[in-house]
């Protein structure tokens, strides 16, 4: 198996869904699902159970022809890429060093 995009506790977004509705939900990794079927791929694929991270956020899945919404629920690894935390920067030269750039 390749190299998964996320594990348990990342916060990630959402990509490439199906559903162009749940396109770019921050959410939190909660608890690897194992292969799961999609109906759309020709293979099982990786999945995780997430947790929409925003008040507004939601999960939107077509079930039995209808949109259901909900706030956690399964997401197939490829269309999870976890946010990597901001870069540390440097703040310990001195303001006159900034003034030169």
């Amino acid at each position: 198996m390749n190299k998964l995009n996320c594990s348990v506790g990342d916060l990630a977004i959402t990509v490439d869904c199906v559903c162009p509705e749940n396109l770019g939900n921050i959410v939190r990794v909660v608890e690897y699902l194992g292969l799961r079927d999609w109906g759309n791929t020709n293979a099982p694929l990786p999945s995780w159970r997430v947790e929409i991270e925003s008040e507004h956020g939601w999960l939107l899945y077509e079930l039995d022809g209808y949109p259901e919404t909900y706030k956690t629920g399964p997401v197939p690894d490829r269309c999870l890429r976890r946010i990597s935390p901001p870069l540390v920067v440097d703040t310990s030269c001195e303001s006159d060093e900034l003034s030169v750039l």
